[in-house]
């Protein structure tokens, strides 16, 4: 993706994005490409205030956990908002019509792989993503607490 659209991305659509699902309720963006959103609110690891992150979640048949993937559009550097569940992962959590703390697990290994897989045959966009870079894309759960 290039800068342009990725700078647009972050100072236009987040914050109004951000604004006009919780005034909503997340009636409005809550779900884009077929897929829900959740705002995860983190604790900035240098300056301990909350962030608010809108990010796409999946859910699979087998959990209840909440599939988060750290993939930053595909670029070699990891979002500020997995480094600061890496930090601290007491998160909150919300969806439509509700909010709730959850605990961030950073899945590893042969379950991530699974999970990635399963994300990309959800949203093929995320295929795009892991052939954009080099570093490995994390996959984060998010369990209620």
């Amino acid at each position: 993706m290039p800068t342009w659209k990725r700078l647009l991305i972050a100072w236009l659509f987040v914050p109004m994005h951000r604004f006009l699902f919780r005034l909503s309720g997340g009636r409005v963006l809550g779900r884009l490409e077929g897929t829900g959103v959740l705002i995860l609110v983190t604790k900035g690891r240098k300056s301990g205030e909350p962030r608010s992150s809108p990010l796409l979640y999946f859910r699979f048949e087998e959990s209840d956990d909440l599939i988060v993937v750290a993939s930053n559009y595909g670029r070699d550097r990891h979002p500020a908002w997995y480094l600061n569940i890496a930090a601290d992962p007491n998160v909150s959590v919300e969806t439509s019509g509700e909010r709730f703390a959850a605990g961030a697990h950073i899945v590893q290994g042969q379950k991530r792989t699974a999970l990635y897989d399963k994300v990309v045959a959800a949203n093929p966009r995320f295929a795009t993503y892991r052939a954009s870079t080099r570093r490995q894309i994390p996959v984060v759960a998010l369990r209620r607490a």
